[in-house]
């Protein structure tokens, strides 16, 4: 590969995870979710914006790293200065925890791809197993900073964690060091009931599926926002979302991703009053305190390597001209 097309796509595949985090957020109403028309206390709209804008300069940082190798650090610590960043700059809540690991771990996997003369996303998906299993003990350490610092709620100080090292606890540096924790194996254990986990050690599955999905429902709605909100009813409809289960137990979970299938086929079949059926369980949802936060990041996910995929076809990263 030419240097003009390594900077192409290097500028490309930053621009692409960059959007993605935007474009995620302001999709809307995505039921239970964070949106242009939804905010909460502490967790506003303009500090997801906000995190797109942070990002940037850490996505082009996992870009290059992947490009040009890696050693001590491989992706733990894009995470934990984005969250850094979102927390003490904007002041807000979590906002990225889940998306950042993903979209760190896209980026640097997106530069390995640069290296070896990159053609399809596929081939940035394949690499992302080998970037993820490359893990070291700093970068769980990184990793662990940051889901400190984001804080979130369903991650307890009285979680059993097996022979892993507490997140809370106050030693978990030093003994991650004893351990030999990569964070490889942390995600591998957190991957039984964490699909952001499982995602990350497992090569992007459910991202994958739901891209061609995406890329269906564009080409028939001709609205990227649309779009955007059925492949988030598709994803709940599909997966028990974490953060619902962790916080209020499996029948919920379960209940809500059939009832976001119900609410899928109809907006699937209801034209352009689409909108109405949406708000309705978005209502639902914010009024029961459920935000399915982890299903959310998949669709940041989602939407990078449909970017990706549009970059790699030769095509514009975003076409809006409809």
């Amino acid at each position: 590969m030419n240097s003009f097309s390594s900077r192409r796509l290097i500028t490309g595949f930053t621009e692409a995870l960059t959007l993605a985090l935007i474009l995620e957020a302001s999709a809307y109403p995505k039921p239970g979710n964070i949106h242009r028309l939804r905010d909460k206390p502490r967790l506003r709209y303009e500090a997801f914006l906000a995190t797109g804008v942070f990002a940037y300069k850490y996505f082009k940082r996992g870009v290059m790293r992947g490009l040009r190798g890696y050693q001590r650090v491989v992706l733990g610590d894009l995470v934990y200065e984005l969250v850094r960043d979102v927390v003490k700059k904007v002041k807000s809540s979590n906002t990225c925890l889940g998306s950042s690991l993903l979209l760190s771990l896209l980026s640097v996997s997106a530069g390995k791809c640069i290296a070896n003369t990159c053609s399809r996303v596929e081939e940035v998906v394949e690499y992302s197993k080998d970037v993820i299993s490359s893990t070291t003990v700093l970068d769980s350490i990184y990793y662990y900073m940051a889901v400190r610092l984001a804080s979130p709620s369903y991650i307890k100080p009285c979680d059993y964690t097996g022979e892993y090292v507490n997140v809370w606890d106050s030693d978990f540096k030093e003994k991650l060091k004893a351990r030999k924790q990569h964070l490889y194996k942390t995600l591998l254990y957190s991957s039984r009931f964490d699909i952001v986990a499982s995602e990350a050690v497992e090569g992007f599955p459910r991202g994958i599926r739901a891209e061609g999905f995406l890329r269906s429902r564009v080409n028939v709605n001709r609205e990227l926002n649309r779009s955007i909100v059925e492949t988030y009813l598709y994803l709940l409809s599909s997966t028990i979302d974490t953060v619902i289960l962790l916080k209020h137990g499996y029948e919920v979970a379960r209940e809500i991703s059939q009832k976001a299938s119900l609410v899928l086929n109809k907006v699937l079949n209801a034209g352009d009053n689409w909108v109405n059926a949406v708000l309705e369980f978005d209502k639902e949802l914010y009024e029961r305190g459920l935000n399915p936060g982890a299903v959310a990041d998949l669709v940041a996910e989602t939407l990078a390597l449909y970017l990706f995929k549009n970059i790699l076809s030769g095509f514009s990263i975003l076409d809006l001209s409809y």
